[in-house]
């Protein structure tokens, strides 16, 4: 049997891209501060091979280093031979903290919906995690 984790298990809705958000943070070392993840996948849902975590992550959003995301994932297109538009960034702010969604929390997801999704016009996805508890805070565009 291939576990859910295996990057070549389709991921095809949003609750299946909540557990799998939920299984990779478990095996990833708990953050001493908060770290956003990112990750992609491919039209057919299956991940690339790389899951960069981007540790120290202000409290407050950095406009200037969610604008700098589109980098990674031309980067990452590139690498893996696919057009930028045929990879969705998914990503999961990573925190300590309550299992509930913070106004910093909201307030990071609006600068990445803001810039990632309405300036640069990347389909992305985002999921806030503390702990073992992972929701989702902003939804794929489509599946």
């Amino acid at each position: 049997m291939t576990s859910p984790l295996h990057r070549s298990v389709p991921v095809t809705d949003a609750a299946e891209l909540t557990e799998r958000w939920r299984g990779l943070l478990q095996h990833m070392r708990a953050p001493e501060s908060r770290t956003l993840c990112l990750a992609w996948l491919h039209r057919d849902g299956t991940m690339a091979e790389l899951v960069i975590p981007v540790d120290d992550v202000p409290v407050e959003p950095d406009r200037t280093m969610i604008g700098h995301l589109r980098g990674f994932h031309d980067e990452v297109a590139e690498q893996t031979g696919v057009d930028p538009a045929d990879l969705h960034l998914a990503m999961c702010l990573e925190r300590r903290g309550p299992t509930y969604l913070t106004p910093d929390d909201h307030a990071w997801v609006a600068a990445l919906e803001s810039v990632m999704r309405t300036r640069e016009g990347l389909d992305c996805s985002v999921h806030v995690a503390a702990d073992t508890w992972v929701v989702p805070a902003l939804p794929r565009l489509s599946w």
